[in-house]
């Protein structure tokens, strides 16, 4: 069968075939109507074969897709492995030429398109920008809990609504001396009674008293800080909400059976859907594993084998981290999971929950990689 490669870049479409010879195309809608006319007048029995490059990609895939071309991806991820076989510089760039090399010599390590590729593509952006969001608001806690530390000293300060509003709307000097009854009016009214008020407004205010005689001139920097970090904390936790809506949205554009563990919700689901992409990439759940990085270095000499062996640390982080998260979902809400990881954690004398949550998310591969595969449904008993 004839071949057609594309070296996709933003502006422009690099091609080479042995039917039409090579050349330039714009990367626009006319430039890819007028290459795909070149090439069906030219044969009607040929694949298209690229590298996916994300949005640059998709348009020229997907046309040809749907014009009954087959489509074909190109693993980015061996192309320093394609080279060295083909004996191409390590300082070339990858072009038409080369594409169409490995399609012609290794055509079975060529990954088929589907028209999800674009969502897949836009769930992958929403899933690494939710983690992204999530690392950062854990870092914005830390310093909060820092500067009240500071600011009330042995505070038992939790982040909830009652201390948000008290940290923004008061300084330690008004708690300190505001009458009690109208401080505890007002704990009352922003937590909705659900604190006990009137024993938290005593504590608040004694502790008010204590970091006055501490302090006598409590620094107004220091609350400023605490102000700004909260509203910081608040504005991601909003963001991270229109996030979750949007790729709630998009993962119930691409069938799939992940959600019917109980355990796993859009989220997780969508992380790791996003990051596996087009699991007939992965001949088994083995290599899938190696592509997370949930494989391990071994420790042994003689008789001794380490129980505290290392992950790789190689692989795909954003999977991993997916898959280490509906993990520590499963062993509350999956009878096998919980009873897979309490044996794991009562196994070893160290480390104890992240091992037994790290091999937990490498049994979880199993059975995502079966899920996927098979578009079946979870049954637990099975």
């Amino acid at each position: 069968m004839a071949i057609l490669a594309i070296d996709v870049s933003k502006s422009s479409l690099s091609f080479y075939s042995d039917f039409i010879g090579k050349g330039f195309v714009d990367n626009s809608p006319q430039g890819i109507f007028d290459l795909f006319n070149k090439a069906s007048s030219s044969s009607s029995d040929f694949i298209l074969v690229l590298e996916s490059t994300g949005v640059y990609s998709f348009d020229v895939a997907n046309y040809f897709f749907q014009n009954h071309i087959p489509v074909f991806w190109v693993k980015t991820d061996n192309m320093k492995l394609y080279r060295k076989i083909l004996n191409r510089p390590k300082t070339d760039k990858i072009d038409a030429k080369l594409i169409f090399d490995i399609a012609s010599k290794f055509p079975d390590s060529l990954v088929p398109f589907v028209n999800n590729s674009y969502i897949i593509s836009e769930l992958r952006n929403l899933t690494r920008l939710y983690l992204k969001l999530n690392e950062d608001i854990a870092r914005l806690k830390l310093r909060l809990y820092s500067y009240v530390s500071l600011y009330f000293p042995k505070l038992d300060f939790k982040l909830n609504k009652t201390y948000e509003s008290l940290l923004k709307d008061f300084t330690v000097e008004e708690i300190a001396t505001m009458p009690l009854e109208e401080l505890f009016e007002y704990i009352a009214k922003v937590s909705r009674h659900i604190v006990s008020s009137k024993d938290l407004a005593e504590k608040i205010q004694s502790l008010a008293k204590n970091a006055l005689r501490l302090s006598p001139n409590p620094s107004n920097t220091l609350r400023l800080s605490i102000v700004s970090t909260i509203e910081l904390i608040q504005h991601y936790e909003k963001q991270i909400n229109l996030v979750k809506k949007e790729i709630s949205k998009l993962i119930k554009r691409i069938p799939n059976t992940l959600t019917t563990v109980k355990g796993i919700g859009d989220i997780t689901a969508a992380g790791i859907i996003a990051e596996i992409g087009d699991i007939n990439r992965f001949r088994n759940a083995s290599a899938l594993a190696s592509y997370a990085g949930l494989v391990w270095n071994i420790k042994q000499s003689g008789n001794y084998k380490s129980e505290n062996t290392q992950l790789t640390k190689k692989g795909n982080k954003y999977l991993r981290t997916y898959l280490v998260m509906a993990a520590n979902s499963l062993r509350i809400y999956d009878p096998v999971f919980k009873d897979y990881y309490q044996r794991k954690y009562a196994q070893t004398t160290t480390h104890k929950h992240m091992r037994a949550l790290i091999l937990s998310a490498r049994k979880l591969v199993n059975l995502v990689y079966y899920l996927l595969k098979n578009n079946v449904p979870y049954v637990p008993n099975r």
